[in-house]
């Protein structure tokens, strides 16, 4: 029986050396000691920092690491990592586009209907003093009765009459086309491009030869061989003979209607000698401008304008053309607007009007794109040189949705090239613009992530899997505190709080929760996925653990001790 006791007793002291090794054996993160299983183990250094509000914030600037699940049927469903499927830099190709006419799109043209005359030649305005006879001119020539005339003998044979009261003899003669006049009496004179003086002198040189008194008088009665030619936009012409008296184009323009209060509603175009000039209503009737003289051969024309402004219409044929009237035609297709307005521009002051113009887009039917939304179905939209963007696009479709633990992702599909960018992104104004084109495709899709997980481990060798989803960024204290958390065991010690994270080398946050301020700190570092939460045993509970392998021992030493051993 001795022996059986001293066997017994020295089963339980070996029990109790058991426990109190348990006791003071020290919680590590890395183990030194390898024994021959853990050669082919990876080993890695781990890095103890205390967790401090500063760690905190330099913690949750890492990376976050997100997966996102596409729903579907066969190869479409799968699991994505959110870097790889997204779109990181925006292609060349997506900026700095302009909207070009195309066939269907509606053009209005507003035109202030004025002229412009920047740069003014003006002819020259001197008069001369003598008018120069010429083909179809008529001349009178007057002079006294004189019986012994050769003049009066011929009165019976001629249409010519006599004033037998006043004894004056009225002679008429034409320039012909040979430039001649032909006088009754004087015979055959040259007239063309001579003066009226210059015909005079060689009348009195042929009556003083003949004998007779040079008392004569010689007129031009109908001027014939000088013309100018008046012209307006309204198909109305008329003719201005050109006499001794000087005709100025201001009288002109007076004769037809004209005034200062025209200002520049009236153009007038004076062609001289294959000379070109141009002046407003405004520049002709300036207090300061030249007088300009008509002369032989101007042609004078008057463009006035009765309406001061027209806006017109025109739409982009099969034929890419545009018709505008006062302009023509013009080809617009695949242009930009700012270049078709450069045009018009250009036209309008060659014809030497004014180039108030406004020239827009009222109508887009040539560019479109199609625009789909999971919860809200597709259509088209036509794009316009205003909304051109992807950021406008996606604004005018009213089709954003409030995404809460998801994702929501803006698919550009153009051609074989396809853009996945966060509906975020294109709508911070600091992304640049995203210009959109012809059959472009866009989707707007709402993808959630997959959760993401936190392995917790404690030192009594329990361990869980907390899910975590980057939407709502649990943190520290969400896994120490929740429910069935990490502190809710009695057996933790709170001052062995361990946050573990990256592979080699990993950084190991410690915590030690025993005060409770330091729970704020837990409360700010947020968990990222694949992180480790180790949380050591307290020593008490495994000497308690211990006591409670002994409690059987005692009651057999206590049946021993009584004999009461079957």
């Amino acid at each position: 029986m001795n022996n059986l006791k001293t066997l017994y007793c020295s089963l339980i002291i070996l029990i109790i050396f058991q426990g109190c090794t348990a006791i003071l054996e020290p919680v590590f993160l890395d183990q030194t000691k390898k024994d021959l299983k853990e050669i082919e183990q990876e080993e890695f250094n781990i890095n103890i920092n205390t967790l401090t509000f500063k760690k905190s914030i330099e913690s949750n600037k890492d990376a976050y690491p997100r997966q996102l699940m596409i729903t579907g049927s066969g190869a479409r469903a799968n699991v994505y990592n959110e870097d790889d499927f997204l779109t990181k830099d925006i292609p060349s190709y997506l900026t700095n586009s302009e909207y070009r006419l195309g066939q269907g799109d509606e053009l209005s043209l507003l035109l202030i209907n004025q002229f412009k005359n920047e740069v003014i030649k003006w002819p020259n305005s001197m008069v001369k003093e003598n008018y120069i006879l010429g083909v179809g001119d008529v001349l009178t020539l007057v002079q006294s009765a004189d019986l012994t005339n050769p003049v009066i003998a011929l009165k019976e044979m001629t249409n010519n009459k006599v004033n037998d009261e006043e004894n004056i003899l009225s002679v008429n003669g034409v320039v012909g086309s040979n430039g001649n006049i032909l006088l009754l009496g004087l015979g055959s004179l040259k007239a063309v491009d001579r003066t009226l003086e210059d015909v005079r002198a060689e009348i009195r040189n042929i009556l003083i030869r003949n004998g007779s008194a040079p008392n004569f008088q010689l007129e031009i009665t109908e001027f014939n061989s000088k013309k100018a030619y008046v012209t307006n936009n309204k198909n109305q012409s008329k003719i201005i003979v050109i006499n001794t008296i000087p005709v100025s184009l201001r009288e002109v323009a007076y004769g037809s209607g004209l005034s200062k209060t025209n200002e520049n509603s009236a153009l007038i175009t004076l062609v001289r000698n294959k000379q070109t000039y141009k002046f407003t209503a405004g520049q002709l009737f300036n207090i300061n401008s030249p007088n300009t003289f008509i002369q032989d051969k101007d042609h004078i024309h008057f463009e006035i304008t009765e309406i001061p402004s027209s806006q017109v219409s025109a739409l982009v044929g099969s034929n890419g053309n545009i018709l505008l009237p006062g302009i023509g035609k013009l080809v617009v297709e695949n242009r930009k607007l700012a270049d078709v307005h450069e045009e018009i521009t250009k036209i309008l002051t060659m014809k030497g009007k004014k180039p108030d113009i406004q020239l827009e887009i009222t109508k887009f039917r040539n560019k479109k794109i199609y625009f789909s939304n999971r919860n809200q179905g597709s259509k088209i939209l036509y794009l316009s040189n205003k909304e051109n963007t992807l950021r406008q696009v996606v604004h005018l479709s009213s089709a954003i949705s409030e995404v809460k633990d998801g994702l929501a992702l803006i698919i550009l599909t153009r051609g074989k090239q396809i853009i996945r960018l966060p509906l975020d992104k294109v709508l911070d104004p600091n992304t640049p613009d995203i210009w959109i084109q012809n059959d472009d495709q866009i989707e707007i899709n709402y993808m959630s992530y997959k959760d993401g997980q936190v392995y917790i481990l404690t030192g009594s060798g329990d361990a869980s899997i907390m899910p975590i989803n980057p939407s709502r960024r649990e943190t520290l204290a969400n896994a120490l505190f929740e429910n069935n958390g990490a502190l809710s065991n009695l057996s933790a010690k709170r001052s062995e709080v361990y946050l573990l994270r990256g592979r080699n080398p990993s950084i190991a946050y410690h915590l030690d929760a025993q005060n409770v301020s330091r729970i704020l700190v837990a409360a700010k570092t947020e968990l990222r996925p694949n992180d480790i939460i180790f949380v050591a045993e307290r020593p008490i509970i495994s000497f308690a653990r211990t006591l409670s392998e002994i409690l059987p021992l005692r009651i057999l030493l206590r049946d021993i001790k009584n004999d009461n051993i079957p």
